[in-house]
């Protein structure tokens, strides 16, 4: 009985130490976000600005993906295992920020936090910057899974990924038919939606090619490049044979069509994409080959 009990209180204690990481979140994201700080340090009122509630609450979700990649080892010592709880938690805290900062900079680069969500409502960028946090948080817990209590390797795999995400994101261009400046000033809902679609189609590629056995951090390495080589090769296939199997006409002009139209196409393209990275990705990360041919 004694042992249940101890138990008990080992895991209210660690309830403690999330909440007090959860603390320093906070003031991290003020420091990475200092245009945010009055509305994070006064009392958040969620209905009074949608587009700030969906900014904002997206990076909650996001810190708890990260921190349920953490363990709470008790059978190392209490000490230990906190220490190495604060130390990983505050290490993931501050990459998953740094990653925000920098992928946005690359998305929104011409636009500003303070003009599209606190003055225009801009529910695209709104739509865009939670699809960008909650799909690196899905990369960054797949990061410290693989890494396997490693900094160096860590280090490496975060770098790696900002550089495939970041190219990842000048391919939009090449993929959709809509113009991403254009559409995000007139505040189309319809880019929020296309955008969006490609950050997860990304994310589920990106996350397929970090999950590999790495006995040698080169291997490893040269394993993830050429995954994704593959995954430019192998996506815009199961695309092509998506559009033709069953039929789906997208040749109307989008300058010509309405909201709603846009909309339509924007759905189709989210949906397209998000299903073609899906398929990709059992072929470049669910194939597993033995040896093929036999030895004599």
């Amino acid at each position: 009985m004694n042992e249940v009990f101890d138990k008990l209180l080992i895991r209210v204690l660690f309830t403690v130490f999330i909440c007090l990481a959860l603390i320093g979140y906070k003031y991290a994201h003020m420091l990475f976000h200092p245009s945010q700080k009055k509305s994070i340090n006064n009392k958040i009122f969620p209905h009074d600005n949608y587009i700030f509630t969906i900014h904002f609450f997206s990076r909650l979700i996001g810190i708890g993906l990260i921190f349920s990649a953490f363990e709470f080892k008790e059978y190392l010592g209490v000490f230990i295992s906190s220490f190495h709880f604060f130390l990983w938690s505050a290490l993931g805290i501050f990459i998953y920020l740094l990653s925000i900062f920098t992928i946005e900079s690359i998305i929104f680069y011409n636009f500003e936090y303070k003009d599209e969500v606190l003055k225009k409502n801009n529910l695209s960028y709104g739509l865009i910057s939670a699809t960008n946090t909650i799909t690196l948080a899905f990369v960054i817990r797949c990061i410290f899974k693989e890494s396997e209590n490693s900094i160096i390797i860590l280090t490496i795999l975060w770098l790696t990924s900002m550089v495939l995400i970041g190219f990842g994101i000048k391919l939009f261009k090449f993929i959709s038919d809509f113009s991403f400046n254009s559409y995000m000033i007139q505040k189309s809902t319809s880019i929020g939606i296309s955008f969006s679609g490609f950050l997860i189609g990304n994310t589920i590629i990106i996350t397929t090619t970090l999950t590999n056995e790495h006995y040698q951090i080169t291997s490893y390495l040269i394993q993830i490049i050429l995954k994704c080589l593959l995954s430019v090769l192998i996506l815009p296939l199961f695309r092509f044979g998506l559009l033709s199997i069953f039929k789906i006409n997208s040749s109307k002009t989008l300058g010509q069509a309405s909201e709603q139209e846009k909309i339509g196409h924007s759905c189709y393209e989210c949906s397209i994409y998000i299903t073609s990275s899906l398929l990709a990705s059992i072929v470049i990360g669910q194939i597993h080959f033995g040896t093929i041919y036999p030895f004599f």
